[in-house]
């Protein structure tokens, strides 16, 4: 029986892969603050993410000697201007979206040889929007950070998951007041979950490193992201705009 260990699997994306990867023959140890109960191949670890002293009581949870894939998907999100935030409020977007999935990876990181690891980011790492600086910029560092982590760990895969909209608690409760929202239109968890298993069954051939952006048909305008970045040649003195892919 190959191992898995999931962060956020009390609700959304992270529950839904639970669920699927114990449907798939894993035994899952799922992390979160208020875990569901143990049953079958499935164990869950209370952990609170932002206290660094867990991940080593999360290490010792793990009675296998390797971990086959890991999935970083715990998160949050909070509402804010740019320039209006508190310190507490950087604090918990940085230490759960940016600072956790590194810790935990770190400290897996002897079960992990030959290994999987996926975050699930999000597509908001380049599609911005007001109010959410906190959050955009924590997975776009997320991304960044872990293309280094694949250069340098030679052992283990690296896989990041950019969702579009997901049906979530999370986005339910930050989309409570919007009349218009087309909660028919977006990703449920279940499609996240399923195109995983569809990468551990090999039906996918994913690069190490690849950045996956995952939307409905209807959120399909999010793949026409286009950056606007730029070169200078000093020696030449022309400046032109870069073009993608």
């Amino acid at each position: 029986m190959k191992t898995a260990a999931v962060t956020g699997a009390s609700s959304g994306i992270g529950k839904a892969i639970c669920e699927a990867l114990c449907a798939d023959g894993f035994k899952v140890y799922g992390i979160s603050r208020s875990p569901r109960d143990s049953q079958d191949n499935f164990v869950g670890i209370a952990a609170d993410l932002t206290d660094v002293s867990v991940f080593q009581k999360i290490l010792s949870s793990i009675g296998e000697e390797s971990v086959d894939i890991l999935v970083n998907d715990a998160g949050v999100i909070f509402e804010n201007g740019a320039l209006d935030f508190t310190d507490k409020t950087f604090a918990k977007m940085f230490d759960i979206n940016f600072k956790a999935p590194i810790l935990l990876t770190q400290t897996l990181k002897p079960k992990l040889r030959n290994g999987l690891v996926i975050n699930i980011s999000s597509v908001s790492d380049r599609l911005v929007g007001e109010g959410y600086a906190l959050y955009c910029s924590s997975k776009a560092a997320l991304n960044i950070y872990f293309d280094t982590v694949r250069l340098e760990e030679g052992n283990i895969k690296f896989v990041s998951i950019l969702p579009s909209y997901v049906d979530t608690p999370l986005l339910r409760k930050l989309k409570a007041n919007d009349k218009t929202f087309a909660w028919n239109a977006i990703v449920k968890p279940e499609d996240i979950a399923d195109f995983i298993t569809e990468i551990l069954d090999g039906k996918r051939e994913i690069s190490n490193g690849a950045r996956i952006i995952v939307i409905s048909d209807a959120l399909k305008g999010d793949l026409e992201y286009s950056e606007n970045l730029w070169g200078y040649n000093v020696t030449t003195k022309e400046l032109i705009r870069l073009k993608q892919g």
